[in-house]
């Protein structure tokens, strides 16, 4: 209840601020929280243009709840709101479904810092009025750490591990194989949240260069693998998890 009293009197000082653009809010913002039952719940919100998702993960990883719609700046009175319409949700994006209900939150952007008052616009079941601070995700910063890789071509599965650092603002990686040992992908970008990985492995006397292409998901990396000039011959899936 603080932190939503704070939430009022600093919009409420800012009646002759301009709205913050929606702009300035694009890419993605993530926060942690703990629900009703007292686990940690990861929730990422990422704007793209005039389009918002949402996805909410267990301590487990995986994707519990995903929302996505239309949204818009607006100016009410003092405040500063999200108005989110067109609502779509489900476990999953390939399972949400159209919701009828539309969203106005109240929010503050403060630099790498959103604040966002959710649910004070009505009441809804199970959904008790909150504010949420959110972090702007680094998403080179995110990708950083050790990961337990799964790779399918075909019918075959293969682990791995993915290590990723980011040193002088270059993202670097190297897959862990039990199998064989450690592979250092020569080429890592990070372009639009599209993370592309270019590695040479040589199999049975062929040099092969691999191209990984995944994207950043609230429950973790996922994309395809080809064999460059073979993609009709050599292509899979895979996905990666801290």
């Amino acid at each position: 209840m603080l932190s939503i009293l704070c939430l009022s009197l600093t919009v409420a000082t800012a009646t002759a601020a301009e709205a913050p653009s929606l702009e300035a809010l694009q890419g993605a913002w993530s926060a942690k929280r703990t629900n009703q039952e007292g686990q940690i719940i990861s929730q990422l919100l990422e704007f793209k243009q005039d389009r918002m998702t949402f996805k909410m993960a267990g301590t487990d990883g995986e994707l519990r709840f995903f929302a996505k719609g239309a949204v818009a700046v607006q100016k009410l009175g003092p405040f500063h709101t999200l108005k989110i319409s067109g609502i779509q949700a489900g476990r999953s994006e390939d399972a949400a479904e159209a919701v009828d209900d539309e969203r106005t939150s109240v929010f503050v952007l403060d630099g790498d810092t959103l604040t966002l008052a959710s649910n004070f616009d009505r009441t809804r079941a199970n959904q008790p009025p909150r504010a949420e601070a959110y972090s702007r995700v680094d998403a080179a910063a995110k990708l950083a750490g050790t990961w337990k890789m799964e790779v399918r071509i075909g019918d075959n599965d293969s682990d791995y591990q993915l290590r990723l650092a980011q040193a002088g603002g270059q993202l670097a990686a190297t897959l862990v194989s039990p199998r064989s040992g450690e592979h250092k992908f020569r080429k890592v970008t990070l372009a639009d949240d599209k993370l592309t990985m270019e590695l040479d492995r040589d199999y049975d006397g062929n040099a092969v260069t691999l191209i990984y292409t995944g994207k950043l998901e609230a429950d973790g990396l996922s994309g395809s693998v080809v064999a460059k000039g073979a993609e009709d011959q050599f292509s899979g899936t895979w996905k990666a998890r801290k």
